[in-house]
C-alpha cells in the first residue's frame, strides 16, 4: 500500500503542477454538460404563432386561450390573414392558425370543425412538432365543447371507450430528463483521457524507463495513476447531479449514494481500458484523442442517449453492448427518472465491474511484457 500510495502521491503532483490541466478535468467537463444539455435536448418551447380569430365567439376565444397556455407556442393576435401570411414568408412567425367564421356553429351542431394551420416548413422538426401540438389542442378543445353543450342541454353523450395512455417516469416527454444522465456518462469520459494520458505522458517525456527500474510493483504503477481521476471523476459526478437536479429539473427518485457508488464502477470501468490503451501509445496527444472518439463521441450515437439501440441494425446492437456508457446511461436513467436500486441495476453494475478488472488485467500483462 505505501508503493500504491507514493504512485498517487506522484500523480497528484503532477496534476498540481499543471494547473489547467487539472481546471479542465473539473471545471472544464463541467461546462460541457451544461453546454451540450441545452444545446442538444430538443425540448421545444416559444414557437412563433399567430393566430386569426375569424370567428370571435366565446367557442374560439377559449380555443385561444387553450393554445396560450401551453408553453410550446408564444402566441400573438393578428386581424387578417394576409398579414399573417406575409409574416410567415418573412420568418417573422412559424406558425399561423386560421379559425374560420363558422367555428363555434359547426362545433355546436357536433359538425367537423377545420381549423386551417400554416406552418413554415423550412425546418421540419420544429414543423411537425407545431403540426401535433395544433391538432391534439383541436381536437381536446373540441371534445370539451360538444361535451359541455350536451350537459346544458340537458343530452350527456353516452359513454364511450376513451384511450387515456398514462407515461411514466418523464410524464412530460422531457428530451433533457432522458438525455442527461446519459450525457454524465458522455463527459465523464475525461476520467479515461486523464488515466491514459498519466501513462502516455512518461513516454513522451522519456521517464519510462525510469519506471521500469524503480522498485514499484506493476499494480501500484497501473492503478496508482489511476486513483486520482478516479476521485476527480467523483468529485465531477456530484456536480453533474446537482446541476441536473437544479439548473434542468431531472428528478432524482433513487438514491444519490448508490448513483455515486454505481458512478465509480463506471469511471473505474472507462479508466482501465484507457490505461490498458496508452500501453500501446507514446504521446499524450494520441492517448486523448483515441480515448475520447472510444468515451466520448461514439457513445453519444450509438450507447442510447439519442437514438434507441433497439431501432439500430442487430451488429451495431452488439457493438453497443460492448461500450460502458451504455450500461451507465441505464443505471443513470433507472435512478434518477425510475427511483429503482441494486435489485434491478445489478446487471449493469456488474458488467461494468467485469470490464474495468478485465481491462486491468490486460493491462497488467502488457505492462510486464514491456518491463520484460
Amino acid at each position: 500500500m505505501r508503493a500504491f500510495w507514493a504512485v498517487v502521491r506522484n500523480e497528484m503532483v503532477q496534476l498540481y503542477r499543471d494547473g489547467w490541466y487539472l481546471f479542465l478535468l473539473t471545471f472544464g467537463a463541467t461546462v460541457s454538460l451544461t453546454i451540450m444539455a441545452y444545446t442538444l435536448s430538443t425540448d421545444i418551447e416559444g414557437v412563433t404563432t399567430q393566430i386569426v380569430d375569424l370567428d370571435g365567439s366565446r367557442e374560439s376565444r377559449q380555443f385561444i386561450q387553450t393554445v396560450m397556455n401551453d408553453d410550446f407556442f408564444t402566441v400573438t393576435l393578428v386581424a387578417t390573414y394576409a398579414q399573417a401570411e406575409q409574416d410567415l414568408r418573412q420568418g417573422l412567425t412559424k406558425a399561423v392558425i386560421i379559425i374560420p367564421a363558422d367555428y363555434s356553429q359547426k362545433l355546436l351542431r357536433r359538425e367537423t370543425a377545420p381549423v386551417q394551420v400554416l406552418i413554415d416548413g423550412s425546418e421540419p422538426s420544429v414543423a411537425e412538432l407545431t403540426r401535433n401540438h395544433v391538432y391534439a389542442l383541436a381536437n381536446h378543445h373540441a371534445y370539451q365543447v360538444v361535451i359541455q353543450a350536451a350537459a346544458q342541454q340537458g343530452r350527456p353523450l353516452s359513454a364511450s371507450h376513451k384511450f387515456q395512455p398514462r407515461i411514466r417516469y418523464n410524464a412530460d416527454l422531457r428530451t433533457i430528463a432522458s438525455v442527461m444522465p446519459g450525457l454524465m456518462g458522455v463527459v465523464l469520459s475525461v476520467s479515461a483521457v486523464g488515466a491514459a494520458s498519466a501513462f502516455a505522458r512518461e513516454r513522451e517525456r522519456g521517464n519510462f524507463e525510469q519506471l521500469i527500474v524503480t522498485p514499484l510493483g506493476r499494480w501500484p504503477q497501473l492503478l496508482g495513476r489511476m486513483f486520482p481521476y478516479l476521485l476527480i471523476g467523483l468529485l465531477d459526478v456530484s456536480i453533474f447531479a446537482a446541476i441536473g437536479y437544479f439548473a434542468f429539473d431531472v428528478p432524482a427518485r433513487g438514491s444519490l449514494g448508490l448513483f455515486v457508488a454505481f458512478s465509480s464502477v463506471y469511471i473505474f470501468a472507462i479508466a482501465s481500458t484507457g490505461v490498458f490503451i496508452a500501453q500501446f501509445l507514446h504521446t499524450q496527444h494520441a492517448a486523448m484523442i483515441t480515448t475520447f472518439v472510444l468515451f466520448g463521441i461514439v457513445p453519444s450515437y450509438i450507447s442510447d442517449i439519442f437514438f434507441p439501440v433497439s431501432s439500430m441494425p442487430a451488429w451495431l446492437q452488439q457493438q453497443s453492448a460492448l461500450l460502458p456508457a451504455t450500461h451507465f446511461t441505464a443505471i443513470a436513467r433507472g435512478i434518477f427518472l425510475k427511483g429503482v436500486g441494486w435489485e434491478v441495476l445489478w446487471p449493469p453494475v456488474m458488467t461494468l465491474l467485469a470490464v474495468g478488472t478485465a481491462m486491468n488485467a490486460l493491462a497488467y500483462l502488457r505492462f510486464q511484457k514491456k518491463l520484460g
